[in-house]
């Protein structure tokens, strides 16, 4: 098993923090406009997947081929660009008028993202490796308040004027952020010198477990992008409505997203990740047995909850799991994964939902994810399988896969 990584003189995390929390807000306030698109531009179901999918590919691209670039000290570069890039992509959204302009611009805003969150998962990793779960959690935390804070600036900006405002907003919100950018330092953290190639993580068993892991939270949010929504605004929900919704289902992560990353270290990344995410599982199935909108926020907000205390237990046990260069790498490959199986799980979702009910969707969903939760579970095993107190004192590497 690979040491965590050690360093402790890093760089400033908070560029890293600010600047994911501004993307993900971009992004939240798109998805949360998906009913504007059908309502406004006469998109088809299939066609505002189509979008979504067009984000979730361009991401997989640039995790793939730019993350090995952060463990090679380029990790500001990647920022700066990313969030340049994001910009761009938001003022396609903004002066579209067909699905072509919102194909460009979820593909250039998915590249955009998959440009910033290995570079900065792994400054944030490398920082100090003996707060590797409270600092993940704060990067978890920015990142999902960027999903709270997004769908109600969204909404009340579309009650203002119309759904193309948010975007101009959000374009303009994020050139704040250029100076904040610009501090951004690199990490004195090993490098991967030798440019050894992501698929070379794929030999590590415990890397594929942690990534299996990470796939299925992504099943999850890839059909939660596609049904979810759609099924609020097919009950009857506003555009204002649906936007508070988001917002009131996603505020218990970034509550959370600190005190999970503590206690995933304190008694084991492995059974917090899947246990929580078994138990969100669990919640999945009930979405398509409720009817109203009350019952279905109810209980994401619920499900939401343990999406906090277990985000960042899935990258800890990836991080664990490689060299201390490799470690962007690592996020980046187990990132794209999840991104690839968001991208079809989003397809798919839709296509069951359209042809059925939200129902069978959830459904299909969630037996999906405790699958992958099974196969992560066996592959991540302790080599000499025995449990660990919580309170016996040893290496932070075996707790994490305990």
């Amino acid at each position: 098993m690979s040491d965590p990584p050690s360093n402790t003189s890093g760089p400033k995390l908070l560029p890293y923090f600010l600047i994911l929390f501004g993307m993900s807000a971009g992004l939240s306030s798109v998805i949360t406009l998906g009913a504007e698109f059908k309502q406004e531009l006469g998109f088809s179901n299939f066609e505002i997947g189509l979008t979504i999918f067009s984000g979730f590919a361009s991401s997989f691209i640039a995790l793939i081929t730019l993350s090995p670039q952060a463990d090679r000290g380029h990790s500001p570069i990647l920022l700066k660009s990313g969030l340049i890039t994001g910009i761009v992509a938001l003022l396609f959204l903004a002066i579209g008028d067909s699905l072509w302009y919102f194909i460009v611009g979820r593909s250039l805003f998915g590249f955009a993202l998959g440009a910033i969150s290995p570079a900065a998962k792994r400054t944030v990793i490398v920082s100090d490796s003996k707060e590797i779960g409270k600092n993940l959690g704060k990067l978890g935390a920015y990142d999902a308040a960027g999903w709270v804070l997004g769908p109600a600036i969204a909404a009340a900006l579309n009650a203002i004027n119309d759904f193309r405002t948010p975007f101009w907003g959000m374009a303009i919100a994020l050139t704040f952020f250029i100076p904040t950018a610009l501090k951004a330092k690199p990490d004195q953290a090993e490098r991967d010198l030798e440019k050894k190639r992501p698929s070379d993580l794929f030999r590590i068993r415990r890397f594929n477990g942690a990534a299996l892991i990470l796939v299925a939270y992504f099943v999850f949010i890839g059909a939660f992008e596609s049904v979810w929504v759609l099924e609020m605004d097919s009950r009857g929900a506003s555009n204002w409505q649906i936007g508070i919704a988001i917002t009131c289902a996603a505020l218990p992560i970034p509550l959370l997203s600190v005190k999970g990353g503590v206690l995933a270290q304190r008694f084991g990344a492995r059974r917090w990740a899947v246990g929580t995410l078994a138990i969100i599982t669990v919640f999945v199935c009930t979405f398509g047995l409720v009817e109203g909108l009350l019952a279905l926020i109810f209980l994401t907000i619920i499900a939401s909850s343990f999406e906090g205390l277990g985000l960042p237990s899935g990258p800890m046990l990836v991080s664990v799991s490689v060299p201390e260069e490799r470690q962007a790498a690592a996020q980046g490959l187990a990132a794209s994964l999840q991104v690839a199986a968001g991208a079809l799980a989003t397809i798919m979702a839709a296509a069951i939902y359209e042809t059925t009910n939200d129902t069978v969707a959830w459904a299909v969903t969630a037996s999906v994810m405790a699958v992958l939760l099974v196969f992560g579970w066996v592959l991540t095993k302790p080599p000499d399988g025995k449990p660990i107190k919580p309170d016996v004192t040893f290496d932070l590497k075996r707790r994490l896969f305990e």
